[in-house]
């Protein structure tokens, strides 16, 4: 069996693009920086804050849309490709410190040694990929997407939104949120690539809540053009909202990709947390 185009593309783009780690916006700061930073750091959703430790979760990607193409060329070939693709059965942990681990388990073993080896990719690239989207997805729901608030950053106001820039180690980040602190744009420049995120939001008593970005990467050559869209679905598990299911569509140097994966059965550590008044989420 032959792992498809569109499946080795969708693992490529999600190594280089979402592993973005937050950490600069020039001008003069603002008075009130630490007041602002700290309230920002507030209105976001936390998991962390609201108390899980950890939580275990399967995977489902939806191959039949993996193998659309073939599906049309080739249909019993890929119907075959299809019946072993749905035997494998991934299972996802993430732990308290955010990272993640995918382990795999198949209903049959590989036909031939051509099988075998599209496993491994498959397999490889699964992990490489859960791995990339939780590390764009944990700053905005585990922890924070802004900087300490004693830590240094830039916190400038442009009469219309805030722009606020600070430095990790090579990587600078420019944030620029709306008044009401909701995040518009994220760019990260780095020596290995250049990349804006455009989150999306929702409310939820808890504060914003991510349901989705676009984004854009290349190489600081100008070479290995990606764009991508993602959507994100939750669901209510134990009280906390956690991933339900992942839409992505995008391109890699021209060439379209589409890929939707299902989380199910989670099983979740958690402990409890009082929220004191005075910190709870302010509403953008």
């Amino acid at each position: 069996m032959k792992t498809s185009r569109p499946l080795k593309l969708w693992a490529l783009i999600l190594v280089c693009v979402w592993g973005l780690t937050l950490p600069v916006a020039h001008g003069a700061d603002v008075a009130n920086k630490r007041e602002i930073v700290q309230q920002a750091r507030q209105a976001y959703y936390s998991l962390q804050r609201q108390g899980l430790l950890e939580f275990q979760t399967s995977v489902q990607p939806n191959w039949r849309l993996v193998l659309k193409e073939q599906l049309e060329k080739d249909p019993k070939s890929a119907e075959v490709a299809l019946k072993l693709l749905n035997g494998i059965h991934f299972t996802l942990k993430f732990a308290h410190d955010g990272a993640v681990s995918v382990t795999h388990r198949a209903d049959v073993a590989a036909p031939n040694p051509e099988a075998a080896k599209g496993f491994e990719q498959i397999f490889s690239g699964m992990e490489q990929a859960m791995s990339g989207f939780f590390d764009t997805w944990k700053p905005f729901m585990f922890t924070t997407p802004f900087p300490e608030v004693d830590s240094l950053y830039q916190l400038e106001d442009t009469g219309t939104e805030y722009v606020l820039t600070y430095k990790e180690g090579d990587t600078d980040v420019t944030t620029t949120m709306s008044k009401q602190l909701v995040i518009r744009e994220m760019k990260i420049v780095s020596p290995t690539f250049i990349s804006a995120l455009r989150p999306q939001f929702t409310r939820s008593p808890q504060g914003l809540l991510l349901t989705g970005y676009d984004a854009t990467y290349r190489e600081p050559s100008g070479s290995g053009a990606v764009t991508l869209k993602v959507q994100i679905g939750y669901q209510d598990v134990s009280g906390l909202q956690l991933p339900g299911s992942l839409t992505l569509n995008g391109s890699y140097e021209g060439t379209p990709f589409n890929m939707e994966m299902a989380f199910k059965d989670y099983s979740v550590k958690n402990q409890p947390v009082a929220v004191p008044p005075d910190a709870a989420p302010k509403k953008p």
